[in-house]
């Protein structure tokens, strides 16, 4: 930066020198008297008017050097130059043939709606640029910069500082080193370490620029974006201030220290009023996790799109019911608002809504429109169709603060699963009804921890997720995980690696307690392969549901309930060879050094055993086995390209044949 304004007024001095040399004029005084000074004809000179090209100069008494073609003036002294340019100062020296305005105290350059303040200002009356240095203030419109040395450009608006800048606006306070900026456009542009104060956040960089009227920032070296807790990185970085909106581009690095969270990626979006971050491109976050209080292991997961957000714990326990399958068919329906008495006939008309509050769970009747039956499984409540929806304005607060949602004939299409809720699994009272395609189910209320104001931080995962950990690994479509109670919840058909075996199911929760995996819950189609090594057999547990626990960051143990189905492959001398098929209520599955240990069959278990000779293929799996190997991840490195080392070639110097040396011939 210094070198180019070097530069800069080494040309101008060249182009002022180029120059032709006019003279400075005398226009009128009230009196002169002519003097000598150092033998020089001088001429003292009371309320003079000076003129010079297109400028005019007065002040209240001056020293005309008539063969210098200059003068020094003294006290009220004004330039005015086109009109446009006016100069205040309490002394000048003024150099006809350089045309240069030497201003001393109290000087006050106006530039249209730019005024600049300072005690030593040099003017290049041709050039039409300023230079203090002793320190100085430019005050345009709402903003006010000040800094040790300062040029203005009176032709491009443009001012260069120096040394201890600060840039007050409305929106921010700007603390830099070396700044240009143009009072035109209010846009200030940054060449060396810069700190941008707004509200409740700062900017830092190196190199960039800033617009005081939009509040919008552009930054290209060493950025850095902070809020509270959180702070956004980037190689290039963008920032709205007035919409709260934040960009950075190539090697960004999101944290929030509050909730212990890394995003990386090389492309990410800042909101500031939900302080969600969403990171693309080569996404992948840092999950803590520990071996003992020592050593590190550290869950890495990755995916095309990672979210993460902060929410109330209102808002999160909604969205914990949200991901439950029936729960979110309940809500999605009632956010669309959909009114049973104007259902609409086809799936191309607009939705609307209708809730019915109900007094009591336990009454039967509620004013001939709905009535409730009680069945013989005690967990369930069923309803009949209603005969006619009670109008709005005789609707009833409900002392259960529980809810009855109406759904359209075709909302079915979105809940096609949707069946008997079982007051025991959700822990709370519910009713349903599924008559003649109309199903109706009440919201259930939200428990007391749920009303909660605390943040808390999640992290959303879409498509293509993979998780590695020295001793677990992932792949799934999606995830999901919250820092308020630890809990991965992985969707759409995860595949985990754990002990030497591959478990997969509909979803998974992992639940990670003191940063360690504590536990996980396998929902619906559960299974998990194991097979020995060098084996060409595998044993496979399937079932409803599971419930794994870990010791040690190792899985030590599954328990599995509903249709429990186990295919095991002896491998003691007795039984080798053979197959053990069995169908209990529960079973119990036990894990040691990467393998499966043995199966335990609990509630009338039912035990079939295949000699070898009878085995078929059919026989040796279960219906929903599956074995991909191949989609394991098997490193960090693998999953995610930054952190992979770069391969090295190397360097291989080419050896050049010495040229023989020329043969002299030497006289005898």
């Amino acid at each position: 930066m210094k070198k180019l304004l070097l530069v800069f007024f080494i040309l101008n001095s060249v182009i002022g020198f180029a120059q032709k040399i006019t003279r400075v004029n005398l226009l009128q005084s009230e009196s002169f008297i002519g003097i000598k000074v150092n033998g020089k004809n001088t001429q003292k000179v009371i309320k003079p008017v000076f003129s010079q090209d297109n400028a005019t100069l007065i002040c209240d008494s001056a020293l005309f050097y008539i063969e210098k073609n200059s003068f020094d003036a003294f006290g009220n002294v004004h330039i005015n130059q086109a009109d446009t340019i006016n100069i205040y100062s309490d002394l000048l020296n003024y150099n006809g043939n350089t045309k240069m305005a030497i201003l001393k105290n109290n000087v006050r350059m106006i530039d249209k709606d730019a005024v600049l303040t300072t005690n030593d200002l040099d003017y290049n009356m041709q050039t039409k640029v300023g230079h203090y240095y002793n320190g100085g203030k430019i005050i345009n419109g709402d903003n006010t910069l000040t800094s040790t040395n300062g040029y203005y450009f009176s032709n491009s608006r443009d001012a260069y500082f120096r040394y201890n800048v600060k840039v007050k606006s409305p929106e921010a306070l700007i603390l830099s080193d070396t700044l240009k900026y143009n009072t035109q456009s209010k846009i200030a542009y940054f060449f060396g370490p810069t700190n941008i104060y707004g509200k409740d956040d700062t900017l830092y960089t190196e190199n960039g620029q800033y617009n005081t009227l939009t509040n919008q920032a552009a930054f290209g070296k060493r950025n850095l974006y902070r809020q509270g807790s959180k702070s956004l990185k980037g190689d290039s970085l963008f920032y709205d201030g007035k919409a709260g909106y934040g960009r950075a581009v190539k090697n960004i690095l999101f944290k929030d220290t509050a909730q212990k969270i890394e995003l990386r990626g090389d492309l990410g979006l800042y909101r500031k009023k939900d302080e969600s971050i969403e990171v693309t491109k080569n996404a992948f976050v840092v999950i803590e996790s520990e071996k003992d209080s020592v050593t590190k292991d550290s869950m890495y997961l990755t995916a095309d799109t990672l979210k993460s957000r902060v929410l109330r714990k209102t808002e999160l326990y909604k969205l914990k019911i949200k991901n439950e399958e029936i729960n979110t068919a309940l809500i999605a329906a009632s956010e669309k608002k959909i009114d049973y008495n104007d259902a609409p006939q086809n799936d191309t008309e607009p939705l609307t809504t209708n809730k019915i509050a109900i007094d009591s769970i336990k009454t039967k009747t509620i004013k001939d429109s709905l009535t409730i039956s009680k069945p013989k499984n005690a967990d369930t409540v069923l309803l009949t169709k209603p005969k006619q929806i009670l109008p709005k304005q005789n609707l009833k607060p409900s002392p259960l603060n529980i809810q009855l949602v109406v759904l359209a004939p075709n909302i079915k299409t979105a809940i096609p699963k949707l069946e008997i809720i079982n007051k025991k699994k959700l822990g709370i009272k519910a009713i349903e009804l599924k008559t003649n395609n109309i199903i109706t189910a009440i919201k259930p209320p939200l428990p007391p921890e749920a009303s909660d104001t605390t943040k808390i931080r999640v992290l959303s995962a879409y498509k293509k997720v993979k998780i590695f950990k020295s001793d677990l690994q992932a792949v799934a479509d999606s995830a999901f995980f919250s820092y308020g109670d630890s809990v991965l919840r992985i969707y759409q058909k995860p595949m985990l690696w754990a002990q030497g075996s591959q478990i997969a199911a509909d979803t998974m929760y992992l639940q990670m307690k003191h940063k360690k995996v504590d536990n996980m819950d396998l929902i619906k189609n559960a299974i998990i392969v194991n097979t020995e090594k060098d084996s060409l057999t595998f044993n496979q547990v399937a079932g409803k549901k599971m419930k794994g626990y870990f010791v040690k960051d190792k899985l030590d143990r599954v328990f599995v309930d509903g249709n429990a189905e186990s295919i095991y492959f002896p491998q003691d001398s007795a039984q080798k060879g053979s197959m053990l098929r069995t169908i209990a209520a529960r079973m119990r599955v036990n894990f040691a050094k990467d393998s499966l240990k043995s199966i335990l069959w609990i509630r009338k278990p039912e035990v079939k055993v295949y000699p070898k000779e009878k085995l078929t293929e059919e026989l040796k799996t279960l219906s929903n086995f599956s074995w991909k190997p191949k989609d394991r991840p098997i490193s960090k490195e693998q999953i995610i390209p930054s952190l992979r080392k770069a391969i090295v070639k190397p360097n291989v110097k080419k050896t050049k044949t010495p040229l023989a040396k020329p043969k002299v011939a030497v006289k005898k």
